[in-house]
Formats: C-alpha cells, sequence, structure tokens
C-alpha cells in the first residue's frame, strides 16, 4: 500500500454496527449510519473508506469553506446540494448541483459556500489517509443525527 497505513485502521475511530457484511470485506451500510463529524463549525464529514478509494460526504453551511491546500491524491467532486465557489489553480467558478469537479494531486485548490449550505461528495483515490489526523481531533458529538441527507426531517 505504498507505505500507508492499513486503511482499516481508520474504522477504529468509530464503528459501523449497521449494516450488511461479509468476508471477503463487501458490505450494504445506509450512509446515514456512518459516523459523522463536525471538522470546523457546521462543518460536517461523513467518511468512507475502502481499500483504493475513499469517500466522504460533506455539508458545508452558508458562509463558510475550505482554504487553499493540496493533497497527493485525485479528488472527485459531486455537488449534490447548493453552490459552492471552487477554485482550482488559477480557476475560480460556481459549481451547482450536479457538477462534477475534478481536482489533480497537488494542485492547489480552495472553496466558499455564500448565503446557503452546500453538500458535496468527495471521492478520493488512493484514499486519503490524511483525512484520520482531522477526524481525530473532530467534534463526534453531532455525529448522531447532525446531518442526515437520505432520510426526510422528521
Amino acid at each position: 500500500m505504498s507505505g500507508h497505513e492499513d486503511p482499516r485502521a481508520y474504522f477504529e475511530i468509530d464503528k459501523v454496527t449497521a449494516g450488511t457484511y461479509d468476508a471477503s470485506g463487501a458490505s450494504i451500510v445506509h450512509m446515514d449510519e456512518y459516523p459523522k463529524y463536525e471538522i470546523a463549525e457546521g462543518v460536517i464529514f461523513c467518511p468512507v473508506f475502502a481499500n483504493n478509494l475513499s469517500l466522504n460526504f460533506v455539508t458545508f453551511p452558508a458562509n463558510s469553506g475550505f482554504p487553499p491546500h493540496t493533497h497527493t491524491e485525485e479528488q472527485v467532486s459531486i455537488v449534490r446540494e447548493g453552490e459552492i465557489e471552487i477554485t482550482i489553480g488559477d480557476v475560480t467558478k460556481m459549481a451547482k448541483p450536479g457538477d462534477v469537479i475534478i481536482f489533480p494531486p497537488n494542485v492547489s485548490h480552495s472553496g466558499r459556500t455564500f448565503d446557503r449550505l452546500c453538500r458535496v461528495i468527495d471521492i478520493f483515490s488512493p484514499p486519503r489517509y490524511g483525512m484520520r489526523e482531522l477526524i481525530a481531533t473532530a467534534n463526534p458529538v453531532r455525529s448522531a443525527d447532525a446531518d442526515r441527507w437520505w432520510r426526510a426531517e422528521e
């Protein structure tokens, strides 16, 4: 695995007990059963790790975002709800639901929301191992019912 930790170590933070599993590593789990972490004021991460990729269901509240940064993993993001202004290198564009964004490895990128929240699905290959440190310092208190993506509000 190119010198990185075993990705199964990520599940030591909060184990997912719901769903169906088999010995091959296959699973079927409703996404709302994965733990959620508040990594900044109102910014919710819901990471899922597999052997060769990871994904993250992210909710950015209104008037928030993420600072310029780079990482070695290739990233593809899909905007599911709301809008987010994305800058990749020298390109800036407002992304809206249905837009697919490709972040090449080692290219600086940032994003910000305006007057409404934005939900994005991030996919990383190889898995984004650096996310573990961020999750380890996150607020897990909001994990239970903080941000359900697919279930109707009760």
